[in-house]
């Protein structure tokens, strides 16, 4: 098993290794699109073409399929501008004032992948130096359609992503239609499922921490699928928690880790008594929360974790069992749709007030008698 994990590391590795090969070129100070179309592989441009819908590519010489790619793009740059995200479009509006030649920044490199994938930029070498460059058609394009109404629509694909990611963190699945429908009473503006399929796909692409899988997006924590849609169907009586605005959008950062009450108080408790770094500490608290999530037994989860502390005295045990079980309670669980168990439990009671009849009250049974007079003797 040791061995089979090594491996997939190691091609894991290699793949990016090839990956960053193919973007990071030896390149010429070029401004020419059809120069660095040339520049990438047959596989490469069906891949550009296929963000624009064309077909066909396959099947031309490499010329010629350069030519295609290039007037694709420039007719129909529109459906790219029209997905932008906030942080493309203040990418791109930078290069533009620039002089189309920037140094690649780390914290760019999403973007910058993002849209070499759509032929609007290209990566490589200068003078050892690794750089991106914006051609002079594309350019000359964007610089027309960079408009106040398209910075808009900008932020509105922003929000949609971020709120659909957010969702995802806390219900672990979901669908576009689902997403839609708790939406709706969220945004300022309709939304349609295409377009908002389209958004999320892009968004998978620009690194928000799901995946799509046929119809749903899924959490890239999630371990089996299929066990939460069937623990959420389980739970049909449980209506789907309403999160605001600000906290998907919290949420829906890359590696968020939700601040939880109970998680700092163990969080103290076991950096007073142990030697660890705190960034460690809170990644472990996180997988034993991501363990839950996953719906994996209570008892296993506790007993991994002080296994890994190697706490073996009764009443150690004892205390550090019962503030584990106070966190699983506390931690908002994907079966539950955004709810923790702590949150159904107090909703369970509450149900039991409402119900309460009172001996003078008409029957709930319908016979019209008091309470008192038939269900109630």
């Amino acid at each position: 098993m040791e061995k089979d994990i090594n491996k997939m590391q190691e091609d894991i590795v290699n793949a990016d290794m090839k990956q960053a090969d193919k973007i990071w070129k030896v390149m010429e100070e070029n401004l020419s699109l059809e120069y660095h179309l040339d520049r990438m592989t047959k596989d490469e441009l069906v891949k550009v073409a296929a963000q624009y819908k064309v077909k066909g590519i396959t099947s031309l010489k490499k010329a010629d399929a350069v030519i295609k790619v290039k007037n694709s793009i420039i007719e129909k740059i529109d459906i790219t501008l029209d997905l932008l995200n906030d942080e493309g479009f203040s990418y791109l509006q930078n290069l533009i004032n620039g002089n189309c030649i920037e140094s690649c920044e780390t914290n760019e490199l999403i973007n910058t992948t993002y849209l070499r994938n759509r032929g609007i930029l290209f990566t490589g070498i200068i003078d050892e130096n690794l750089k991106v460059i914006l051609p002079i058609e594309v350019s000359e394009l964007i610089k027309i359609k960079l408009t106040k109404e398209l910075k808009e629509n900008t932020l509105r694909n922003t929000e949609i992503v971020k709120l659909f990611a957010g969702m995802v963190y806390y219900y672990g699945v979901l669908t576009i239609d689902k997403f839609i429908e708790l939406a709706e009473s969220t945004l300022e503006y309709d939304i349609y499922y295409e377009r908002v399929e389209m958004i999320i796909n892009n968004g998978e692409e620009l690194g928000f921490d799901y995946q799509i899988e046929g119809n749903i997006a899924v959490h890239i924590d999630v371990e089996e699928v299929s066990e939460i849609i069937e623990a959420q169907e389980r739970n049909c009586e449980i209506g789907y928690y309403k999160f605001d605005k600000k906290a998907l959008i919290k949420a829906a950062k890359p590696d968020f880790i939700e601040e939880n009450k109970q998680a700092l108080k163990l969080e103290k408790v076991i950096g007073e008594l142990f030697v660890i770094d705190k960034k460690i500490l809170k990644e472990e608290i996180e997988s034993y929360s991501i363990a839950i999530k996953n719906e994996e037994p209570l008892d296993a989860c506790i007993d991994v974790y002080l296994r890994a502390y190697q706490i073996e005295a009764d009443e150690e045990r004892n205390i550090f069992s019962e503030e584990l079980t106070k966190l699983a309670n506390s931690v908002r669980r994907w079966s539950y749709k955004g709810y923790s168990q702590t949150e159904i439990d107090n909703k369970k009671k509450t149900v039991v007030v409402e119900v309460k009849v009172g001996r003078n009250d008409v029957c709930i049974c319908g016979s019209g008698k008091k309470y008192k007079k038939c269900c109630g003797r």
